[in-house]
């Protein structure tokens, strides 16, 4: 007969931040180990709020599903006679798996012939496994933190108050380790009023519904959503929406009650996300704006299952937030008395990261590698130059100040405080909106920076901080990760990307190094092993080919073209995207498999890899057909096939050069393929391993410059299923 179970585990508040972890780990478990036990079930359902963790499974089997066993006995040789009859080996083996000889037959296995028997085993009662591992399943619960609340040594992320464990209408004997007992009594308040006995597993959830309890995570983000919308309209204004508070407020409480208060509106004059963040950060209260947009100086807050004295909550909230923002007032007052470079002078006395400098000296940094990108890329003439220079001088300076400095909530509107000082001392619109963007995109999914001053800069800080790390042996390491740089490498990327901006990322990588020499961090020997600027790379197309898979290319074609020497990060991408394209439409069969003749043919001494300039040399070389530089000699042609062949080559080779001086790399896998019908003809009309030596290796010499041309942007080697 199937019943159903319910579990509630009943806490002091559990942390925001701690629950959905919990839940998730309660799933897991008790789906395992029902999955293990061979208990079927009908359905699992783990929910719960910062007062209660809830486990209710429907329609749980009464026992064990019974199970057929094969045991393996001893080998056939040893167990059985030469006319089939059972040795004293067989007949002892049948006596401690408790069945008649009879019963023994004979299998095979990997190691040969042995005799086995069936067993039926049957099923053991669920409840009786259940209370077994609850206590088990508790424990095994892991939080950030965990505290001890009394002598018995029980571990967890706030005291368990109490416990019920119903199997039907029953209660479940279950202990914990700490001795805190199961039964049938719920406490209906966070503030741990007198308890109330739970006559069935239905009945439990009609209570928490009688009294406001909201057990389903989702249902309590959309209802505290739905009211904190209610109770802005219902003062006049718009609610300002914040999902990730919306999830915040909805673990923190269980039967939300929304509240709506004041502030005075002299504090207005802030910069606005100020004061969304003094009302979120610490205090967890919503901001309302006007239709506008313009703040207004009222909030929206919530209270956990309250019935009386809303006045004076909220009195006591609006004075709570009184001294946040009078604190905010104080620090922009303060701030905003000195200029700019008053708080970048502070900056010669903040270390950025030990071994690294000061935050000063990355500035200077990153000023010298904006100039260096703004020159590869051809970007704007001088006023770039001159807002670039301010923007990098100042883009670090908020961090000296009092509103951002010493960890405090406002600590996280870096770059948003150093743009709104910047307007405020009357910066050119661009270098103020530079210091904002340069941190941008600050995690993934984030917008990139709008304007060219931000862009440029926001790719020196970014290559600045992962060429720095790597410097000192801060590189990323599984799933550790502490200064970001994964993100910080995908957020250069994209910019470089999404911008177009044709700067070598090798000579990015390396202009950065020597920034660092110059400055004494790094010994010029170690610059000049390539070893760290090897590392960089390598790691920055790791990533690269990341964003590429995430975009749904295809990974054999990724790593393809990641595996030639790009150098411009926008490039593979519209290169796979142009193979992706030639694989669905059938084009990519026959312009691989003619490039993989030319490779396969060429001995093991010519595949070696190239550099993008000796590939660039060699297109040059084709176009001119300057023989010597190409290191083959066209007067050993004996045949049409191979005139036409370098023709073709030549003559596509000045369209590739024109298309990499143009950037248009979108175009290089429509103009290689126009060779294919000429690499065919030659193989066709071709003995290229023939036995005239001298004509042997000039055909080598031929295939491997070709190569060698056309090989910097594809390893066609890697193509798969071509």
């Amino acid at each position: 007969m199937k019943k159903d179970f319910l579990l509630e585990i009943g806490c002091e508040n559990i942390p925001s931040g701690y629950i959905e972890g919990a839940l998730n780990q309660l799933e897991n478990l008790f789906s395992r180990f029902m999955e293990e036990e061979r208990i079927p079930y009908e359905s699992l359902l783990v929910t719960g709020t910062p007062n209660r963790l809830i486990v209710h499974i429907e329609g749980l089997a009464a026992k064990q599903e019974s199970v057929e066993e094969r045991i393996i006995g001893p080998p056939a040789g040893i167990a059985l006679t030469p006319d089939g009859g059972y040795t004293k080996a067989a007949e002892g083996f049948a006596k401690s798996q408790g069945v008649p000889v009879e019963k023994i037959s004979c299998v095979t296995t990997e190691k040969g012939e042995y005799i086995a028997i069936v067993k039926r085993v049957r099923g053991k009662l669920a409840g009786s496994l259940l209370k077994a591992r609850i206590p088990a399943i508790i424990d095994s619960i892991r939080f950030p933190k965990v505290m001890k609340w009394d002598s018995s040594g029980q571990r967890f992320a706030r005291p368990i108050r109490w416990m019920i464990a119903l199997f039907g209408d029953s209660v479940m004997k279950v202990e914990l380790s700490g001795g805190l007992g199961a039964g049938r009594r719920t406490r209906l308040s966070p503030f741990f009023e007198e308890s109330i006995e739970v006559g069935s597993i239905a009945r439990y959830f009609e209570l928490m519904e009688e009294h406001g309890i909201i057990l389903d995570d989702e249902v309590r983000r959309s209802r505290v959503l739905s009211m904190a919308r209610k109770a802005a309209g219902g003062s006049g204004g718009v609610l300002v929406e914040d999902e990730a508070l919306v999830h915040i407020v909805a673990n923190l409480l269980e039967s939300p009650i929304p509240l709506v208060g004041e502030f005075d509106p002299a504090f207005l004059k802030l910069p606005r996300e100020v004061i969304v963040t003094a009302l979120k950060s610490h205090q967890r209260y919503f901001s309302v704006s006007d239709e506008s947009g313009e703040l207004k100086p009222v909030f929206v807050a919530f209270a956990d299952g309250i019935k009386k004295n809303r006045k004076e909550i909220i009195k006591g909230y609006e004075r709570v937030l009184q001294a946040r923002l009078a604190d905010a007032e104080f620090y922009y007052r303060e701030d905003t008395a000195k200029s700019l470079e008053k708080l970048s002078e502070k900056l010669n006395g903040i270390v950025w990261l030990e071994r690294l400098g000061t935050l000063a000296q990355k500035a200077q940094r990153i000023e010298r590698l904006g100039h260096y990108i703004i020159e590869q890329a051809d970007r704007g003439g001088g006023e770039i130059w001159e807002n670039l220079s301010r923007a990098a001088r100042l883009a670090k300076a908020d961090l000296a100040s009092e509103m951002v400095k010493d960890g405090k909530e406002f600590t996280l509107l870096q770059g948003y405080i150093g743009r709104e000082y910047a307007k405020v001392a009357g910066e050119a619109r661009e270098v103020a909106e530079a210091i904002f963007e340069h941190y941008l995109p600050r995690f993934a999914g984030d917008v990139i920076p709008s304007t060219d001053t931000g862009a440029i800069l926001a790719v020196a800080d970014k290559t600045d901080t992962v060429v720095g790390c790597f410097i000192i042996g801060l590189e990323p390491t599984g799933s550790q990760d502490p200064y970001a740089l994964r993100r910080q490498s995908v957020g250069l990327l994209r910019i470089l990307i999404e911008k177009r901006l044709p700067v070598p990322i090798s000579g990015l990588i390396e202009t950065s190094m020597s920034f660092f020499v110059d400055e004494g961090i790094i010994d010029p020997s170690e610059a000049e092993g390539h070893t760290i600027s090897s590392k960089v790379r390598q790691f920055i197309e790791g990533r690269l080919n990341v964003i590429l898979r995430e975009d749904g290319y295809d990974y054999d074609l990724v790593q393809a073209v990641l595996s030639a020497p790009w150098e411009f990060p926008f490039a593979p991408g519209e290169m796979v995207h142009k193979l992706q394209s030639m694989r669905r439409g059938g084009e990519l069969l026959p312009f691989v498999l003619a490039m993989k003749r030319i490779i396969n043919i060429l001995p093991k001494d010519m595949k070696e890899p190239v550099s993008y300039s000796e590939g660039i040399d060699m297109l040059r070389a084709l176009v001119k057909k300057d023989e010597g530089r190409l290191g083959f000699s066209s007067d050993l042609f004996e045949g049409q096939s191979e005139s036409d062949l370098y023709g073709e080559a030549s003559k596509n080779a000045g369209v590739l050069i024109k298309l990499i001086d143009n950037k248009e790399f979108n175009g290089i896998f429509s103009t290689i393929p126009r060779i294919v019908p000429a690499v065919d003809g030659y193989f066709d009309a071709v003995l290229v391993n023939c036995d005239d030596e001298a004509v042997r290796v000039n055909r080598h010499r031929f295939l491997s410059s070709l190569r060698t041309a056309f090989g910097i942007f594809c390893d066609f080697s890697v193509v798969a299923g071509e």
